[in-house]
Parts: C-alpha cells; sequence; structure tokens
C-alpha cells in the first residue's frame, strides 16, 4: 500500500531534506572506510582533494553482505591509465577484505573542476543531497538546497539510453557471473530512471530504492509486476539471459523514449 505523502523527504519550503550524514554510518563500517580513505591518500597524495561515501552506508540502513560500499574519490587533475588500474586493484583488495561485510567495495572518480562547474548540475546536487564528505573539504557544501525541479529529476537518469544500449551489448557476451552483475545495476538504474520521471508529479524526495519503487507504481500501477521482478533480480539475480536481455530492452527502450516527458509533468494539488 502506498505510505508516502506529498512532501515527504522535505522541508516546509519545498527544499530536499538529505537523508545521509555521517551520524547514519554505522560503527560496524568505520573501520573500512578509515582503510580506504588511508589507502586513497597512499595512492593520489596531494592529487586527492576529498572522498564521498553515499548509498545505503550513507543512509544508515546498509545490510550486512548484502549492501555495497559506494566510494568517490574527487581529484585535482585526470589520471593516468596507471593511476586508473591501480584503483580498479585497490577496490578489489578491499571487496575481498572486507567481504564479510559488503557485496562489494566500490570506488568511484570525479574531478575538481568539473564538479564545481555550476553548469554541472548532476554533480553540484548529487555532492550536496546524496553524498557524505568523509575525508577533505566538502564540496557539497558549496551547492543548494534544491527543490524537485525538472531540471534535477532530468539531470540525475538523462544517461538513460546511453546505460541502455550499453548494458544490451555487455549482455550478449557477459559470462554468467558478469549476467548476474549487470542485472543487478541496471535494475537499479531502471528504477531510479522511473521515479525521476515521477519526482516533480509527486513531490516526494527518497533516495531508497523500495520507496522510489512504490512512488512510480503509484502513477503507473500497470508497471507493478516489472517493479517487482526488478526488486527481485536485485535481490537474486536470474540465470536466464534472454529473460533479462528482453526485459531490459523492451523496459530500457519505453524510458528512453517516454523519459523526457514524464519527467516535466508538474505538480498539481
Amino acid at each position: 500500500m502506498f505510505h508516502l505523502n506529498t512532501g515527504y523527504g522535505l522541508d516546509p519550503d519545498g527544499f530536499i531534506v538529505s537523508d545521509v550524514s555521517k551520524d547514519k554510518i554505522d560503527d560496524v563500517y568505520k573501520n573500512c572506510i578509515r582503510e580506504s580513505v588511508e589507502s586513497l591518500k597512499s595512492l593520489f597524495h596531494e592529487q586527492l582533494h576529498s572522498v564521498y561515501v553515499y548509498g545505503s552506508v550513507a543512509r544508515g540502513d546498509a545490510i550486512v553482505k548484502k549492501s555495497d560500499l559506494d566510494l568517490i574519490a574527487l581529484l585535482d587533475g585526470k589520471l593516468s591509465s596507471i593511476k586508473l588500474d591501480k584503483l580498479k586493484k585497490l577496490a578489489e583488495e578491499l571487496s575481498q577484505k572486507y567481504h564479510s561485510l559488503f557485496r562489494d567495495v566500490g570506488i568511484a572518480v570525479a574531478y575538481y573542476d568539473y564538479t564545481v562547474d555550476p553548469s554541472n548540475y548532476y554533480e553540484n546536487a548529487f555532492l550536496k543531497e546524496i553524498c557524505i564528505c568523509v575525508y577533505g573539504e566538502d564540496l557539497g557544501e558549496r551547492f543548494g538546497p534544491y527543490k524537485l525541479t525538472s531540471e534535477i529529476a532530468i539531470s540525475f537518469n538523462d544517461d538513460i539510453y546511453e546505460a541502455h544500449n550499453r548494458t544490451l551489448k555487455r549482455l550478449e557476451t557477459a559470462t554468467m557471473e558478469d549476467v548476474k552483475t549487470f542485472t543487478q545495476g541496471f535494475a537499479r538504474k531502471l528504477i531510479r530512471t522511473y521515479y525521476s520521471m515521477v519526482m516533480v508529479r509527486s513531490q516526494i524526495w527518497t533516495t531508497r530504492l523500495h520507496e522510489q519503487s512504490e512512488v512510480f507504481i503509484h502513477h503507473f500501477p500497470e508497471k507493478e509486476s516489472i517493479i517487482r521482478t526488478l526488486i527481485n533480480w536485485i535481490d537474486e539475480p536470474p540465470t536466464d539471459r534472454e529473460a533479462v536481455y528482453n526485459l531490459f530492452k523492451c523496459e530500457g527502450e519505453w524510458a528512453s523514449t517516454n523519459f523526457l516527458y514524464e519527467c516535466k509533468i508538474p505538480f498539481k494539488l
């Protein structure tokens, strides 16, 4: 049953109230975060500007062994291919060492000059509303506040067309283990994209997948069975490559075609 009311996740003036904070990070994860930061400092030295945590760990609802640790290393200047390879190896080593806590430790890279550019709306809003700074200067403090506008809805998932095509190509030649990984990743992407499509008209802010799913189903009840399938695939990835490919092809095309139009439908009392 739909239980989120208009204004959920917003302050009385309609601005987003971030649902992440340092206080919400469970103590059980802090050693891994500390080691990750120290390893990034050793790898990048003065090139490392700051480090951020986002996702379920930052929201305080991570589940041991079922959740990922999502990190962003924000850097001054571009990385060489050698450093990128070392970063990938570091993430793999941390994932192995902390497999009793996390399904995976992922480290994304962002660049200072690009991130602070006011024209890069997505990067500004993402740091402000979804990330927690655990090392260095918190750039998120420079941005916002934000309301649920079509600009923010579009900026968060306007890469759906590219993500859709990329996923279909990967599925064609992927190993079964990689099929599971790609399935979980694009299932999450679809749900977040669906939520962006109804974000403005709902005036509900949430970064939790199950809540985003419910908001979308409220506006598109005919998609409920698809959403339930995607949620199930995130928890238990299927082994039927063809079934995954066919559903992703159909739903990705629908989302890509309708994304901009749906994102712009305004809120009505």
